[in-house]
């Protein structure tokens, strides 16, 4: 019961992280107009025309008032946000971390979306993230009587941060600053998640599917190893595979050397 309210929470917040993403690179304000709107004719959406993901196929993938096309990232952000919220309720049960990971994960999604689109991670997100992501870390770890955790949280973001900062001043053309900024990020919710281990997990994880999809991405494209690929999607998709399956993946590899 607790997955499956999650999951529904995920889509419902999934459907506002599309809002989210479409109108922070705009500058334009989440608050106002309260109510979604077509991009192409501006005609308010109605509540029962903005049903996460139904609304989409009832509607064939078009907006029913201009008849354009309605880009398949809407439901896609919606789904995926349920999915990670519906792993982080089988990760924690019901405790404080239930609130804080999904709030983790859909600030991920709406940085991952911007970034494949516009080749950015805002500062106006990540510093926010940052911030209160710790804010809401200490509350989690002083509720279960567990402030060690905070100490993990430290030494992951010291690590991933690190190690991105140190790539970035070696080689400035080879990592933006949004993918550092955001390496921090990381590594403080990976480190109270499972420890150094699990920090170590998605960062190989974020190397291994950059690498892959961007060299497919070229061999489709025809382009070098100069062809632009935003890392942001790679590092959110490791960090999440990390904070749900890093003890697995420790324990598989471990148990083949």
């Amino acid at each position: 019961m607790l997955i499956a309210l999650w999951a529904v929470l995920g889509l419902v917040f999934g459907s506002f992280g599309t809002v989210a993403a479409y109108r922070i690179p705009k500058r334009e304000s989440l608050a106002t107009p309260s109510r979604s709107y077509c991009p192409n004719c501006s005609t308010t959406i109605r509540a029962a025309q903005n049903i996460p993901v139904v609304s989409f196929l009832v509607q064939r993938g078009k907006c029913r008032h201009c008849g354009e096309r309605i880009s398949p990232r809407y439901p896609l952000t919606e789904l995926i946000t349920a999915v990670l919220f519906a792993l982080s309720a089988w990760r924690f049960g019901f405790s404080t971390e239930l609130f804080v990971y999904p709030a983790f994960f859909w600030t991920l999604v709406v940085l991952s979306v911007i970034d494949l689109e516009h080749r950015l991670l805002p500062n106006r997100v990540v510093y926010p993230l940052f911030l209160i992501g710790w804010a809401a870390l200490a509350i989690a770890a002083f509720a279960a009587s567990e402030p060690e955790r905070l100490y993990d949280a430290l030494l992951g973001m010291a690590v991933f941060g690190g190690f991105f900062f140190l790539i970035a001043f070696l080689f400035p053309a080879g990592m933006g600053g949004g993918d550092v900024k955001l390496s921090f990020v990381l590594g403080t919710f990976l480190g109270y998640a499972g420890g150094i281990g699990f920090v170590v997990v998605g960062m190989f994880l974020a190397f291994l599917l950059g690498g892959v999809v961007g060299i497919a991405i070229m061999v489709m494209k025809g382009g070098d190893r100069k062809t632009m690929v935003p890392f942001g999607p790679f590092l959110a998709t490791g960090a999440a595979i990390a904070t749900f399956w890093g003890q697995g993946l420790i324990d598989l590899y471990l148990d083949r050397i």
